[in-house]
């Protein structure tokens, strides 16, 4: 049995013949590139050849993410000035014209596994609510059939296709178009207009998946990033559960496995997880990083699975290596064989990579006994 099986059997809930352990290396990988600072070993290795000589399983979707392209219609000018600190995109439309910000957390590097973050979002003002919907209202997307089979040819057996489906609505304007505060404040003055752009993104969303449904990627990853710090109870029961029930059983209809992607705080959230019609969640964080533990992450996934389950943090140089020995063993006690082994949410760019190691023999040692 490959990995490619087992991840797909994991989250179809049926059994397997070894633990799957499948850090996100991407991160550290391209950073330390960039830098030169990758361990000599690596100096001259891919992110897959690094994957196999530790021992660990990619997370595929860095490399299909590209396999369904947006296309930018209508009457709408896109003008993108980048320079080695931020990326300035301009869109014009009839409506009006946006303006984003993203800077670069790492001069000079900008790439899918090293976003730049917004440092100024598209919507400022009521007006900008109409200017976005144009845009949104006239975006396709289309399968790109000779990037699929190259991502195919490239990972092999070493896991599924996997991608990224766009955000929640609510999650997509808080986080990409809007910002917190600006969300939150036009819920509360402008609630129609705001929740009429939250149906066209819903709409726009559709399309993506439509395209997707169509395709061989079996597993979708719902990128939404859900906090309790962005997204308190009544906001989930409003705006996000629903959403995640409604997707799940369509996605489940076309034989599709659906996951989240659930990181930071998540206390008050936890709650809602068996609710959602989804086969597992990603990231979900603990102690001592997040704010819940792996017990009461444990009750409140019940059978959903999760992906990862080790806080980043652990990684990182001046931890013990006995200190992530104990979290380790624990979390595989509490959660085979519902568990996607990986690290909560990356492995940060400076963690210590002999701990990947340390987990990889950790994880013979806990399989022979």
């Amino acid at each position: 049995m490959n990995n490619s099986e087992r991840i797909l059997k994991i989250l179809r809930r049926e059994s397997v013949d070894r633990v799957v352990w499948a850090p996100r290396l991407e991160q550290w990988f391209e950073v330390n590139r960039f830098q030169s600072t990758l361990p000599l070993e690596f100096k001259d290795s891919e992110l897959l050849e690094i994957c196999d000589e530790l021992g660990t399983a990619p997370r595929t979707y860095y490399f299909f993410q590209e396999t369904i392209r947006m296309i930018q219609g209508g009457n709408a000018e896109v003008k993108t000035i980048e320079d080695d600190e931020k990326i300035v995109s301009v869109y014009s439309t009839p409506k009006g014209k946006l303006r984003e910000v993203r800077k670069k957390s790492i001069r000079g590097l900008a790439s899918y596994a090293v976003a730049p973050y917004w440092s100024e979002h598209m919507v400022k003002e009521t007006g900008d609510l109409q200017a976005l919907k144009y845009l949104l209202e006239n975006q396709s997307y289309e399968f790109d059939r000779e990037s699929y089979e190259r991502a195919v040819a490239k990972v092999g057996d070493r896991g599924p296709p996997t991608i990224y489906c766009p955000a929640v609505p609510i999650a997509n304007l808080t986080i990409r178009y809007a910002g917190l505060l600006k969300t939150h404040l036009l819920l509360k003055k402008h609630q129609n207009e705001v929740e009429d752009l939250l149906q066209t993104l819903d709409d726009n969303n559709q399309q993506f998946l439509e395209v997707l449904k169509k395709s061989d990627i079996p597993i979708v990853l719902l990128d939404d990033n859900i906090d309790r710090n962005l997204f308190s109870p009544s906001i989930f029961e409003k705006y996000i559960l629903p959403y995640y029930k409604r997707r799940s059983t369509e996605l489940h209809a076309r034989g599709k496995i659906c996951i989240a992607h659930w990181d930071g705080k998540l206390k008050s959230l936890l709650q809602y997880a068996r609710e959602t019609g989804l086969d597992g969640l990603e990231c979900v964080t603990p102690l001592p990083q997040g704010d819940v533990t792996l017990e009461e992450i444990h009750s409140a996934l019940g059978d959903m699975i999760l992906t990862d389950g080790i806080p980043s943090i652990l990684l990182l140089p001046w931890v013990k290596d006995s200190e992530l020995e104990v979290f380790t063993r624990k979390l595989l006690r509490l959660f085979l064989p519902h568990l996607i082994l990986g690290v909560a949410d990356l492995v940060p760019p400076n963690a210590n990579i002999e701990k990947i190691r340390l987990i990889t023999k950790l994880i013979e040692e806990f399989q022979n006994n």
